[in-house]
Protein backbone atom coordinates (compact mmCIF):
# COMPACT_ATOMS: atom_id res chain seq x y z
CA UNK A 1 0.00 0.00 0.00
CA UNK A 2 0.99 3.26 -0.57
CA UNK A 3 0.98 6.20 1.58
CA UNK A 4 -1.78 7.67 -0.23
CA UNK A 5 -3.77 5.26 -0.09
CA UNK A 6 -3.73 4.93 4.01
CA UNK A 7 -5.01 8.45 4.24
CA UNK A 8 -9.05 9.39 4.37
CA UNK A 9 -9.96 10.35 0.78
CA UNK A 10 -9.90 14.61 0.93
CA UNK A 11 -6.52 14.67 2.19
CA UNK A 12 -5.15 11.94 -0.98
CA UNK A 13 -6.88 13.84 -3.17
CA UNK A 14 -5.25 17.26 -2.17
CA UNK A 15 -1.69 15.62 -1.64
CA UNK A 16 -1.85 14.39 -5.10
CA UNK A 17 -3.24 18.13 -6.76
CA UNK A 18 -0.50 19.45 -9.11
CA UNK A 19 1.58 22.13 -8.19
CA UNK A 20 0.64 25.81 -9.06
CA UNK A 21 1.96 26.94 -13.31
CA UNK A 22 3.94 29.64 -11.70
CA UNK A 23 4.34 31.38 -15.47
CA UNK A 24 0.42 30.77 -16.00
CA UNK A 25 0.36 32.77 -12.99
CA UNK A 26 2.84 35.57 -13.39
CA UNK A 27 0.80 35.89 -17.20
CA UNK A 28 -2.38 36.16 -15.33
CA UNK A 29 -1.80 38.24 -12.88
CA UNK A 30 -0.42 40.82 -15.76
CA UNK A 31 -3.48 40.31 -17.95
CA UNK A 32 -5.34 41.44 -14.99
CA UNK A 33 -2.93 44.46 -14.24
CA UNK A 34 -3.13 45.65 -17.68
CA UNK A 35 -6.93 45.23 -17.98
CA UNK A 36 -7.56 46.66 -14.57
CA UNK A 37 -4.95 49.35 -15.50
CA UNK A 38 -6.53 50.12 -18.87
CA UNK A 39 -10.03 50.89 -17.13
CA UNK A 40 -8.21 53.34 -14.74
CA UNK A 41 -6.68 54.85 -17.18
CA UNK A 42 -9.50 55.79 -19.42
CA UNK A 43 -11.56 57.00 -16.43
CA UNK A 44 -8.72 59.23 -15.34
CA UNK A 45 -8.52 60.93 -18.84
CA UNK A 46 -12.25 61.26 -18.72
CA UNK A 47 -11.80 63.20 -15.69
CA UNK A 48 -9.23 65.27 -17.10
CA UNK A 49 -11.18 66.07 -20.49
CA UNK A 50 -14.38 67.00 -18.32
CA UNK A 51 -11.95 69.55 -16.59
CA UNK A 52 -10.02 71.13 -19.31
CA UNK A 53 -13.51 71.30 -20.80
CA UNK A 54 -14.30 73.39 -17.82
CA UNK A 55 -12.01 75.72 -17.95
CA UNK A 56 -11.48 76.30 -21.92
CA UNK A 57 -15.50 76.93 -21.66
CA UNK A 58 -14.95 79.25 -18.62
CA UNK A 59 -12.53 81.60 -20.75
CA UNK A 60 -14.54 81.67 -23.70
CA UNK A 61 -17.31 83.17 -21.35
CA UNK A 62 -20.20 80.48 -22.06
CA UNK A 63 -20.15 79.93 -18.83
CA UNK A 64 -19.77 82.02 -15.42
CA UNK A 65 -19.26 81.06 -11.59
CA UNK A 66 -20.28 83.06 -9.16
CA UNK A 67 -18.63 83.36 -5.73
CA UNK A 68 -20.69 83.86 -2.77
Amino acid sequence: MTAAAKLPAHVAAQANKASPNLVKEIFYGIGLGIFGGSFWKIHHLNERRKTEEFYARLEAGEITVNAE
